[in-house]
């Protein structure tokens, strides 16, 4: 499998996919010219819905982030670093702003952040330190 959609998150999972592909081509687990699964492997993996994929793979495609090859299915194109980096800053400020309107201290968010960056990809160091978001 790719990646793990999360379908509790706000988030809708079209997104998500977009998101994971543009984080595998930005640690270069994806490189240009490389084909990426065909819409309906993906979406069997993932367990959701042919056009959820399909809704992923064309923004993409409008972003240039993936191209269509007739009859072969979609290949990397290239990734706008500096747009997808700032563009997860801009999510994180505002992020942050919410938590302080909402009166969560900053101890607590440097907290999280020392959390979250010290734990292993796999995410396990999360449950052993017991931080509840």
């Amino acid at each position: 499998m790719w990646f793990k959609i999360d379908f509790a998150s706000h988030v809708p999972v079209y997104k998500q996919i977009k998101e994971k592909f543009k984080l595998l081509i930005l640690t270069g687990e994806l490189k240009p010219g490389d084909f990426v699964p065909s819409i309906r492997r993906l979406a069997d993996d993932l367990k959701v819905n042919v056009n959820t994929v399909a809704r992923a793979y064309r923004e993409l495609a409008m972003e240039g982030v993936l191209e269509p090859v007739r009859g072969e299915g979609y290949i990397v194109r290239q990734l706008n670093e500096e747009g997808f980096i700032r563009s997860n800053i801009e999510n994180f400020v505002d992020a942050v702003e919410k938590c302080k309107e909402v009166g969560i201290g900053i101890e607590r968010l440097m907290s999280l952040l020392k959390e979250i960056y010290g734990r292993r990809d796999d995410g396990s160091e999360r449950e052993e330190l017991g931080e509840e978001l």
